[in-house]
């Protein structure tokens, strides 16, 4: 059975959708599905490989991709706003856009994975590990259906356990009126458009400081090991707070003002820029990865050179083309099943933990490569079925008591972490 016909998908260009950003959705969401399955079951079935380690844990990458995606998404209606001078959108809908965008399907799969999976994230006896079940406490419950729960250290990733992006970006979601607010309030007296362009690179430069900041907080006042970010101490609930990811919006909000300067054909980049930005965020990103290995989406500073190599592919897709014709990245990503996996890629984000935790404690997964690549298809099989569920009966009702934001291209502002 195809997965389009269950999950529409409604065309690229125009007022409706932004070429491309779907597909990234469903290829940052492939990346988080694929480094679960090797860290919760993969990696213990075929045994020590210092190589694969190296591959198959950085796929949670991915969650950067998640987070520069925000950045330019979110903040782009309010730079275009800014940049031509006119009223900005409204921050209480945008406000109710995003609660209706992230709460629904959380709340019905945190509760699922709870009480009928019994494989939502759990603190473990007094050790601090984790382990997975029903989440029995009604006070850790509650923190974690309103997304506090990572303040606490004894309460860090529980639930969903990727959800802690999610505490992440709710923080980002709230600051970003904030300093749109502050930028508007300057540049309400700026009569020169590139003076305000100018002042609209503020907010970037603010978060890349202050995540720049909170690495250094998490790595050299409270220090761990890059791989700790899930232990119950305070260096875990810095490294997995927005303090310590901040930076990794930094980069997409700032292609998010030059989009509109060449949407509004103020900036023309050079011919080739796509392929060079590609090589760029190559450039970045392998040595970036290779260094890495068990310390993704921590303190360490290349973490900051990913966000930056994600913002490039992010422009890379969503950019115009000057020809008729897209570029190849921006085909490829607009396949239609690519583009619905993407508008289910919040739902698949969110059930892959619970469901690669069950499908291991049922016995269902094998061991050894080929074993792997059966686990791999078994997980995508169930959470993709799950996923166009949540999809057709929570996520869409939700989102279509959203509020429009015009003119700008309101149902692209869905970023899912």
């Amino acid at each position: 059975m195809k997965l389009w016909p269950l999950v529409p998908v409604p065309p690229a260009g125009g007022t409706r959708r932004l070429r491309g950003i779907e597909g990234l959705r469903a290829t940052a969401a492939a990346a988080v599905v694929i480094h679960h399955v090797w860290i919760f079951d993969g990696g213990a079935r075929i045994g020590d490989d210092a190589g694969a380690d190296v591959i198959f844990l950085n796929f949670a990458l991915g969650v950067t991709l998640f987070f520069a995606l925000s950045g330019f998404l979110l903040y782009r209606p309010f730079a275009a706003a800014i940049a031509r001078r006119e009223a900005l959108p409204s921050v209480s809908g945008y406000l109710r856009n995003r609660a209706l965008r992230i709460l629904p399907a959380y709340w019905v799969i945190l509760l699922f994975a709870s009480f009928v999976l019994a494989t939502a994230a759990t603190r473990a006896g007094g050790d601090g590990g984790i382990a997975f079940d029903a989440m029995t406490d009604p006070v850790e419950l509650v923190k974690a259906m309103l997304l506090i729960h990572d303040y606490d250290p004894d309460s860090i990733a529980v639930g969903v356990g990727p959800a802690w992006s999610l505490a992440v970006e709710v923080v980002f979601y709230l600051l970003l009126p904030v300093m749109v607010f502050a930028v508007a309030r300057v540049a309400r007296t700026v009569r020169v458009r590139e003076r305000r362009v100018a002042l609209l690179l503020a907010p970037p430069l603010f978060l890349l400081l202050l995540g720049i900041l909170g690495k250094v907080l998490a790595g050299v006042v409270i220090p761990g090991h890059p791989a700790e970010g899930y232990s119950d101490n305070w260096h875990s609930v810095v490294e997995r707070s927005f303090l310590s990811q901040a930076d990794l919006f930094s980069f997409g909000m700032a292609a998010a003002v030059i989009h509109t300067e060449v949407v509004d054909l103020r900036l023309r980049l050079p011919r080739h820029w796509r392929a060079l930005a590609l090589a760029m965020a190559a450039a970045m990103f392998v040595p970036a990865a290779i260094s890495l290995n068990s310390g993704q989406l921590s303190y360490l500073p290349e973490n900051t050179a990913v966000g930056l190599a994600a913002a490039l592919l992010v422009a890379v897709a969503a950019f115009p083309v000057d020809g008729a014709r897209p570029y190849w990245l921006q085909r490829l990503l607009e396949l239609r099943p690519v583009v619905a996996a993407g508008l289910v890629s919040y739902s698949v984000f969110l059930w892959n933990v619970p469901v690669v935790i069950w499908l291991e404690e049922e016995g269902l997964f094998r061991d050894g490569w080929s074993g792997l690549g059966f686990n791999l298809a078994l997980t995508v099989a169930v959470v993709g079925a799950l996923s166009i569920v949540s999809y057709r009966l929570v996520e869409l009702p939700a989102l279509r008591r959203k509020r429009r934001r015009e003119p700008i291209e309101a149902a692209q502002l869905e970023a899912a972490p």
